[in-house]
């Protein structure tokens, strides 16, 4: 897939979740601008990923619900004025390494959840499609067609060998940290990885 860097059209119809998780406290109303836009995308995209960003501090339980009570918006909507984000001055270096610059990748939890089971079937299929003669990809997620070439195609799929080096930065160790601890629990009920080809 590839990630676009202003949010999809879609939301245009309602940019209310855009607008929520543009917001540092429960205490900031919610401003209507592009920046906030795409703040808000930047931040979900990331939540999408990797599920538990590392860009995400921790928060004062005490001083969220303090906030909650003195929130402009206390609606069910906006969960009542609970706002249990605490993002990180660099947050928005984690999403610029993730998207690099709108080219192909691989979802992280494909990665570490489910194409590592059997890499040598992901690897022959990804060699039977690169025998096409394709200019671009359809991603069924976010933006869509992506130039690529068959090249590109076995490029995102390097993280499956050994040899092939991934983008550097793509997926950082520390971003990875759920995503590690959801496959330690399924281990047991889903197929181990079986590690990278050489």
């Amino acid at each position: 897939m590839s990630i676009p860097a202003e949010p999809p059209d879609i939301f245009a119809a309602d940019p209310y979740p855009l607008l929520f998780h543009a917001k540092e406290t429960a205490l900031e109303p919610m401003v209507d601008t592009p920046e906030n836009r795409r703040r808000g995308w930047q931040r979900i995209v990331l939540f999408a990923f990797y599920f538990r960003p590392d860009a995400l501090g921790d928060v004062d339980w005490r001083a969220m619900v303090r906030d909650a009570f003195q929130s402009p918006d206390r609606s069910r909507r906006a969960y009542f004025g609970l706002f249990p984000f605490r993002w990180r001055s660099n947050w928005q270096d984690s999403f610029e390494t993730l998207r690099g610059e709108g080219e192909l990748f691989v979802a992280p939890v494909l990665q570490r959840l489910i194409f590592n089971r059997a890499p040598q079937q992901v690897l022959n299929w990804v060699d039977r499609v690169a025998q096409w003669p394709f200019e671009r990809i359809i991603a069924a997620h976010l933006d869509a067609p992506v130039a690529a070439q068959p090249a590109a195609l076995r490029r995102v799929f390097g993280f499956l060998r050994q040899s092939q080096e991934r983008r550097e930065g793509v997926l950082p160790e520390q971003e990875l940290a759920l995503i590690n601890q959801i496959d330690q629990r399924l281990r047991g009920v889903m197929p181990p990885p079986q590690g990278k080809l050489d």
